[in-house]
């Protein structure tokens, strides 16, 4: 019944129509960033791999760093930096503290939803620190291949796509 209500709720219905909406205009984003589609792929599997490491303050700026270094799109790097919202990074700091203890055997503390705090996990230090960072970087290692191969098909598809659209008006179109 309150499942129901909720449905029926015009301000529900509104909220997930934004939040609709804005994911579709973020996705749209990326697919149209100037660029070779393995510059842009490059890009989001930097910002994606960065952004599932514990580096919060420093997510954009390493990743539109390395890019920059790679040859690949900063802003892409930035966008993908964006998977570490304020909504996900909760859930990204467990997952890595869950697999960075499966990898290196450490026990450590178990981390509890009602406990978890940026000020609380530098009070544990080492023990938390050590684990975070290893499970972030295999995490983000995991996420590389997947995240370019399917932007890059993304990217391709959504450009032949408007190529054809804009050919069948009769305007030639040069996406670079």
């Amino acid at each position: 019944m309150e499942i129901e209500d909720r449905k029926k709720n015009p301000k529900t219905r509104e909220v997930a129509a934004r939040l609709k909406r804005a994911f579709r205009l973020f996705f749209l984003r990326i697919l149209r960033l100037k660029g070779q589609p393995e510059e842009v792929a490059g890009g989001i599997a930097i910002g994606v791999f960065i952004g599932l490491t514990p580096t919060v303050p420093l997510h954009t700026i390493l990743s539109v760093l390395i890019a920059f270094l790679l040859g690949k799109s900063k802003l892409a790097a930035a966008l993908g930096g964006l998977i570490a919202n304020p909504f996900m990074l909760p859930l990204i700091y467990i997952l890595d503290y869950k697999v960075g203890r499966m990898i290196t055997g450490i026990e450590g503390v178990p981390l509890v939803w009602s406990e978890f705090s940026v000020s609380d996990l530098l009070d544990l230090g080492w023990d938390i620190t050590y684990p975070l960072f290893v499970g972030g970087i295999a995490l983000g290692l995991l996420s590389i291949f997947p995240s370019y191969f399917i932007t890059k098909r993304l990217v391709i598809l959504y450009r032949e796509r408007r190529r054809k659209r804009l050919e069948k008006i009769g305007i030639s179109s040069q996406t670079t």
